[in-house]
């Protein structure tokens, strides 16, 4: 028998909810676990082996072995912690693309010693600039080291923190996270700037283990040491290639979950910890939405998915089995990540398990169903990092290859997830009230009364919303200065009787994951973009303002390309556009009571 950990295992918790234990869902997970534990993918992808993939796993995969090969950046960044604190510096301000920040977020969980930039948005970058620059350090995260907005940001915060401590002592206060050789590498050390080389062969969302999670939380005084031990005490178990593997489980539903939504509810675990999912899910090719679980309505239901709210301490790898099947007790330790599953999934075939279906199921019926997994932090997101990359194999996901910039970075460098170089033409102007400039294709442009351009365009997309889809709403705003626009949510779920997602871009990644695909899940894309306030103190000056603009238009043109009915809406005001925004949505006609 395996030895126990020293730790607290991952668990993975099949059944429970509405609905008898074990269901459709826990049926078709386990049959897949074991499908997935023949083909020997667990020890694949510890051994970095691509053939599990394919060629589209390019050269990704180190993010197995970072357990144990990060284990010299404690040493490094205690030190660093330690000399910065003695200068005085403990605040630890974080730039970076959210696929690099969200990790950081995770590990550094209610430590208000970072705060992260992971946005251009100029009301966003003013509120870093008018913090306490003395007593900060300035990490910035962007391994290939050329990307333009970051580098905007970046050259914006150390004049601000040179102003303060000076220009040498600035450079010594930053600590730049890029592949060695980078043009951000060569310039940092010139500079004499503290310069970590991230991983060459670690995507984005699966770094939170590598430089880019551990360093600024490590900085921040995150137990990194602590995170990493519980990693590697649980690795013999995740590399399984068992059946009973939780890795493997937690893959078998999200495989037959398949094009359904994962629902995450932010609120329900440790800071960030949904978002970072979210962001993993999207690049193994599943459909992670963040929700808000105070107001469910117009949401999509269906089974449960819950990660972490239970583990035994105890507990051994041969204990498992009980812990699935709901025989024994577990004591809840650990934060919770709730989360709803949406879609039917694949059918089932006949039943290969001793339990018989629940009466009334249906075949593929999902609603209903609970799955919760637990365990310590480090223990935690290996699973997930496993899990997500075991059910990749069988989603077409693209986790591993070449990363393309996830938004519109630079000129619309390129569209999500294609990796090439040249993006669609932005999307016109056709038409505006004078608060709200509407950006549109010619399908969806408004009528009439100029007026009313803005609730004929919302209109106009909620018809547009296919059959079975949803309305995402993208909002490119500050969400602490602009945070009133998130109960539109509710609003517009009401109005249109369609449901509707919501996140704040360029972050969430959930959002836009349903439109990655060549073959987008259907539904339609409200992205909202905004001019500047006019009272930013201090104000970070009109270049910022145009890279937003040219992150979130070359998404919008990009899903619209797609064949996504796409409607971008422009706050030229940001306070009184967002009432005229209001006043749109209250004056939606419901969808169910038109004639189509």
């Amino acid at each position: 028998m395996t030895s126990r950990p020293a730790v607290g295992l991952p668990v993975v918790e099949l059944g429970g909810g509405s609905r008898p234990a074990p269901g459709p869902l826990a049926r078709q997970a386990r049959r897949i676990a074991a499908e997935l534990a023949t083909d020997v993918v667990a020890s694949r992808i510890t051994d970095a082996d691509p053939s599990a993939w394919g060629p589209a796993a390019g050269d990704g995969l180190g993010w197995a072995a970072l357990p144990r090969t990060s284990r010299p950046l404690v040493g490094q960044v205690d030190a660093l912690r330690e000399t910065f604190r003695v200068e005085g510096a403990a605040r630890v301000l974080l730039v970076g693309d959210a696929r690099w920040t969200l990790g950081a977020q995770v590990l550094a969980g209610e430590s208000g010693l970072l705060r992260v930039l992971d946005s251009p948005d100029p009301g966003a970058v003013s509120h870093a600039l008018a913090g306490d620059l003395s007593g900060t350090v300035l990490v910035v995260a962007d391994p290939a080291g050329d990307t333009a907005w970051i580098a905007a940001v970046h050259e914006l915060l150390a004049a601000a923190v040179a102003e303060e401590v000076g220009p040498r002592r600035a450079a010594e206060r930053t600590v730049v996270l890029t592949e060695a050789g980078s043009p951000l590498d060569e310039s940092a050390r010139a500079a004499g700037s503290v310069v970590i080389t991230t991983e060459r062969d670690v995507p984005g969302a699966w770094s939170v283990l590598g430089a880019p999670g551990l360093v600024p939380a490590g900085l921040a005084g995150a137990p990194v040491a602590e995170v990493l031990d519980d990693a590697r005490a649980v690795a013999e178990l995740l590399t399984a290639d068992e059946a009973q593997n939780p890795a493997l489980e937690l893959a078998g539903v999200l495989v037959t979950v398949g094009a359904g939504a994962v629902l995450l509810d932010p609120a329900a675990g440790p800071p960030a910890l949904a978002e970072w999912v979210a962001a993993l899910l999207a690049a193994a090719g599943g459909t992670p939405v963040l929700v808000d679980d105070t107001d469910p309505d117009g949401l999509p239901t269906g089974p449960v998915l819950a990660p972490a709210t239970a583990r035994h301490p105890d507990a051994a790898p041969d204990d498992l089995s009980e812990l699935l099947d709901g025989g024994r007790d577990v004591e809840p330790t650990v934060d919770a990540l709730l989360a709803r599953v949406t879609g039917a999934g694949p059918d089932e075939g006949p039943d290969q398990d001793t339990e018989e279906p629940d009466e009334g199921d249906g075949a593929g019926d999902l609603d209903g169903e609970v799955v919760r997994t637990g365990g310590p932090l480090g223990a935690e997101l290996l699973l997930w990092e496993y899990a997500a990359a075991a059910a990749a194999r069988l989603l077409d996901g693209e986790a591993f290859g070449p990363e393309a910039p996830a938004t519109g970075t630079a000129a619309a460098s390129g569209s999500i997830g294609s990796g090439t170089t040249a993006g669609p033409e932005p999307l016109p102007l056709q038409g505006s009230d004078g608060l709200v400039d509407v950006h549109t294709t010619a399908s969806l442009a408004p009528a009439g009364d100029p007026a009313a351009a803005v609730q004929a365009a919302l209109q106009a997309l909620v018809d547009a919303v296919p059959p079975g889809g949803h309305l995402a709403v993208s909002v490119w705003l500050d969400p602490a200065d602009d945070a009133s626009v998130a109960v539109l949510r509710g609003e517009l779920a009401r109005r249109a009787g369609v449901p509707v997602t919501f996140g704040w871009g360029p972050r969430d990644r959930g959002v836009l994951a349903p439109f990655r695909r060549d073959a987008p899940r259907p539904g339609a894309l409200c992205l909202v973009t905004g001019d500047p306030p006019d009272d930013l103190v201090p104000d970070p000056g009109p270049a910022l303002t145009s890279l937003a603009l040219t992150e979130a238009g070359g998404v919008a043109a990009d899903v619209a390309a797609r064949g996504v009915p796409v409607l971008r809406l422009h706050l030229t005001d940001r306070v009184a556009g967002l009432v005229s925004l209001a006043r749109a949505v209250q004056g939606l006609v419901r969808r169910g009571t038109r004639a189509d």
